[in-house]
């Protein structure tokens, strides 16, 4: 599948989301929404749209050209979850700076070795064996 077409099948799926949305928002005010006072103008709605259209058709050609894509459908969910795909993406960045590399404290880290059980501790005694009690 080629850039455009990806590009095409992440616009249609932003588009789907924007749609349904704005057809709900019609039935909502019962009206053009952007006549409602709590409701945003017809450009920035507008504008919300086109960013939206652009970020569903980015995702899809991005990972179309990375291989990702098998076919119009993943294109099309691309689109349509292009949201969720930005929030997961950017939940794997820290936010800010040397956050990654700040020390942590080894007795909250699960799996330090401050947080197992030390070999001659008699407080806790962890049996190895499998399908049968240490009583034997």
């Amino acid at each position: 599948m080629g850039v455009v077409e990806c590009a095409l099948w992440g616009l249609f799926g932003g588009f789907a989301v924007e749609g349904l949305d704005f057809a709900g928002a019609i039935r909502r005010t019962g009206g053009w929404p952007w006549k409602q006072p709590e409701e945003p103008g017809p450009v920035p709605f507008l504008v919300s749209v086109v960013i939206r259209l652009a970020v569903g058709g980015g995702l899809a050609v991005a990972a179309g050209s990375a291989g990702q894509i098998s076919g119009p459908f993943g294109a099309l969910a691309i689109g349509i979850a292009a949201p969720l795909v930005v929030a997961q993406l950017a939940g794997q960045v820290p936010l800010t700076p040397g956050s990654a590399d700040e020390p942590q404290d080894e007795q909250s880290q699960p799996g330090s070795p401050a947080a197992l059980p030390h070999a001659g501790d008699d407080s806790s005694t962890v049996s190895t064996t499998t399908g049968g009690s240490d009583a034997e």
